[in-house]
């Protein structure tokens, strides 16, 4: 039975102190500006806190995340230069971001085109947090806006009521996702007018008047080899086996036969009928089985030096390994176009008959698949004239069952083989052209068409249509009853049209070096009440979604889970005195929590801090500042300095992430009323908050309570969750620095970008002018403050320069 993250956590909690007690044991929480009235059993937003029997229980006694870093990296600029702190976080957090797809979303992996809740249901771990399901997929690979490959670290799923958007792009399937979901997309150019570069868009924002991106240049990886064993495994169900074959009896029966036993005397010996003893003789005296082989039978297959073959089956099998090669590709390709396999299992568990269809008047492809049998396998088939068909038979059931291992086999359940997807191009190249002599059409000038009824197998060609540096089309058509040699035959219920130009294409769209912009056909709202998804991916942080590029999970980023490297890590027990004792160990001055928002977990921190004080460390909040008085207070005798992210002075913004700008700027206030030192945060995004009107009217409202407040400008990268293609340029960060500069603010400093913003970086004095700290990235070159003044003029510069 999987234990639940809640369920985890709940064992390390104890009766809070920021709560009061209502009627009917309801509490209300004064943990956040949110102040949660919470009902017996339920949990508050953060999904930490909860009340049991009338009592609110909170974290306690863990960590999830512990770092040791410089205090400049928080950052604190005017707090103990160079110091070095303990960073320590739990987990939950108090704002929340609907960003997700529904289930049926098929995702571009290493494995193929697969959809979003399958590759949930494939990894085996999972936990729950109380508000998601969480899975830990094992080398999990996806492909990136950016055509390249990176790890899938969690998949999310979890309960959603509300609208869906359903983007229908030409070419390509809808896309169905939350109204905030962000794809890569970018306005529709005007004639003759090349495009521009793409931007993240919100699903709700999109309208005709967009194009989304689709990436170009895929890599393809490597040569690929296969390991029959390993794949004929999947199919081999020892349960079927009859009972009583089993190694040791075939092995005991030949021994007793070469000492010269009848049949009769064995059967009594072994315990059995003389007529199974007279079948397993007639089987080593034909060799089927032979004693050295069965030594190393694993209970499922025969190894024979280079070959495996199945139990029942006569020798020689075929190859234990196969390399993926062109010729290779080609036979998988017939067989995804014209093949499948027959099995009688009521009468043999494991027999497997391989046979490819072609129309009369292929003779050559007929001939072309013999002789790659042949070659590759070593197997002669033989072909049979049917009455509008020519038949390519082969009656050796391990390979029947590896095309089928490979590529399914019934009409419907046909599949491109998984390891295609990493082979070079030109093994690709083999497969598709082999499909479309099967069961496609080349018409002139390049244009190419298939049709299948398969879902999977329609994804997987369009995928590697498009890996080979080709926009395909992939439609679906509802499919009906229709006469086939005089019959009305019910078919399939759906029909997928794949097509593609092998010829520079001709589609009304739009491309550069990076991308393909497809144009929207339609955008539509519906309801929508079920579960949806989403996934945290590496590097990149984008992945592509029915081929489309989008943004990853921003619940990850805002700490609804783990927020460390090591994502689905336990929490680890840790008591106050064990924090204080490795702080001092590596000589860390300060102690701050940081990583999820501290402010649910303050009980928690207050309890390391009182300790930290004790051994005579400075202590430290990093916040989104969405906080109350009653929990300020609570602090403020333990707490000395407070980091807020102040992300946007936009309420819209704040309210997707279920915040109220006004309770933010309220939280700043007080914190500098109540005389925490005070620095803040804006991550500067292009096109988001970068505009010179949001800019001043933040550096405004913080000179409103003080200009001595630092105001801390940082580039966005496109490693931080929230991908846009741009990373915030240096002059953009310039630009905002003078404007806190020019709005009153004593001190702005640039972050993110090492020695290229200039003086951004350093502390001057705000009377005199002179340098005080000299500063590159999060290294301090040069420290000329006195007791806190500027040596110069001697004017006392504000900030915690001592303990």
């Amino acid at each position: 039975m999987a234990v639940t993250l809640a369920e985890l956590l709940d064992t390390r909690t104890r009766e809070g102190e920021l709560y009061e007690k209502l009627e009917d044991k309801r509490v209300r929480c004064f943990a956040c500006a949110h102040r949660c009235v919470i009902f017996d059993g339920k949990r508050g937003i953060c999904q930490v806190r909860f009340n049991r029997d009338g009592k609110l229980y909170v974290p306690w006694g863990y960590v999830s995340s512990l770092g040791l870093d410089p205090i400049e990296k928080k950052p604190f600029y005017h707090v103990l230069p160079g110091a070095r702190t303990v960073t320590f976080g739990m987990l939950g957090c108090d704002l929340r971001c609907p960003y997700c797809l529904v289930p049926s979303t098929r995702i571009a992996t290493t494995q193929g085109v697969i959809p979003i809740q399958e590759l949930f249901h494939q990894a085996e771990r999972k936990l729950h947090d109380g508000q998601a399901d969480i899975a830990f997929p094992h080398e999990l690979f996806v492909y990136t806006h950016s055509a390249r490959t990176h790890r899938v670290r969690a998949i999310f799923r979890h309960e959603y009521q509300g609208p869906i958007v359903k983007i229908s792009p030409a070419f390509l399937p809808p896309l169905e996702c939350t109204p905030d979901h962000r794809l890569l997309a970018t306005p529709k150019p005007k004639r003759g007018i090349s495009p521009h570069p793409p931007s993240m868009v919100r699903a709700d924002q999109l309208t005709r008047d967009y194009c989304l991106a689709v990436p170009k240049k895929l890599i393809c990886s490597r040569e690929i080899t296969l390991e029959v064993p390993q794949l004929l495994q999947t199919l081999i169900d020892p349960s079927r086996m009859q009972r009583q074959l089993t190694r040791d009896m075939i092995i005991k029966v030949a021994e007793l036969s070469a000492q010269g036993l009848t049949q009769t005397g064995i059967a009594a010996r072994l315990g059995c009928s003389r007529r199974l003893v007279g079948l397993l003789q007639g089987k080593l005296a034909a060799g089927i089985w032979r004693l050295p082989e069965l030594l190393r039978y694993d209970g499922k297959l025969f190894l024979e030096g280079e070959y495996v073959r199945l139990f029942n089956e006569h020798a020689p099998g075929i190859p234990s390994s196969l390399k993926l090669d062109e010729r290779l590709a080609r036979l998988l390709g017939y067989y995804c176009a014209e093949g499948c396999v027959w099995r009688d299992t009521r009468r043999r568990a494991h027999s497997a008959m391989l046979t490819f269809s072609f129309g009369r008047h292929e003779k050559h492809l007929c001939r072309e698949v013999q002789e790659l049998l042949k070659d590759l396998f070593g197997v002669e088939a033989h072909l049979h004239k049917r009455k509008t068909t020519l038949a390519v038979v082969s009656y050796k059931a391990s390979l029947g069952l590896l095309f089928e291992a490979l590529c399914g086999t019934s009409a419907q359940e046909k599949r491109v083989p998984a390891p295609l997807f990493a082979a070079p191009k030109d093994v690709i190249a083999a497969f598709l052209d082999a499909y479309v002599q099967g069961d496609g059409s080349r018409r002139p000038h390049g244009f190419v068409e298939i049709c299948t009824v398969s879902h999977e197998l329609a994804y997987g060609i369009a995928w590697l249509v498009l890996k080979l540096g080709m926009l395909p089309a992939l439609r679906v058509y509802q499919a009906a009853t229709s006469p086939i040699e005089g019959r009305v035959v019910q078919r399939a219920p759906q029909i997928f049209r794949v097509q593609w130009w092998e010829s520079p294409t001709k589609r009304r769209c739009w491309e550069d070096q990076n991308y393909y912009y497809i144009p929207i056909r339609s955008v539509e709202v519906r309801p929508y009440q079920g579960t949806v998804y989403n996934m945290e991916v590496d590097a990149d942080h984008t992945y592509l979604a029915n081929f489309i590029a989008t943004s990853n999970c921003q619940n990850w980023e805002i700490s609804q889970t783990l927020r460390d490297r090591n994502a689905g890590a336990l929490p680890h027990d840790v008591t106050p005195e064990e924090l204080v004792s490795l702080a001092q160990r590596y000589g860390a001055r300060a102690v701050i929590s940081s990583y999820n928002e501290p402010l649910i977990t303050s009980e928690w921190a207050v309890s390391v801090f009182k300790e930290a004080k004790g051994a005579g460390l400075l202590t430290g909040y990093v916040s989104n500042g969405n906080a109350t008085r009653e929990v300020l207070q609570y602090l403020r005798p333990h707490l000395d300095c407070y980091k807020i992210d102040l992300k946007t002075f936009q309420d819209k913004n704040y309210r997707v992430l279920g915040a109220v700008l006004s309770k933010i700027l309220e939280g700043i206030a007080m914190v500098h009323e109540l005389g925490f030192w005070l620095e803040i945060v804006t991550l500067v995004i292009p096109g988001f908050n970068d505009s010179d009107e949001e800019l001043r009217q933040i550096a405004k409202f913080l000179v409103s309570i003080s200009p001595d407040i630092p105001w801390h400008v940082t580039a966005f990268h496109k490693d931080y969750k929230m991908t846009d293609p741009d990373n915030t340029p240096a002059e953009t960060l310039m630009r905002a620095a003078q404007i806190g500069y020019d709005a009153g603010l004593h001190f702005v400093y640039t972050g993110n970008l090492p020695g290229m913003t200039g003086r951004y970086e350093n502390t001057y004095c705000s009377g005199c002018g002179a340098l005080l700290i000299e500063r590159y990235g999060f290294a301090i070159l040069q420290n000329r403050l006195r007791d806190g003044h500027c040596p110069d003029c001697g004017r006392a510069i504000p900030g915690v320069w001592k303990i």
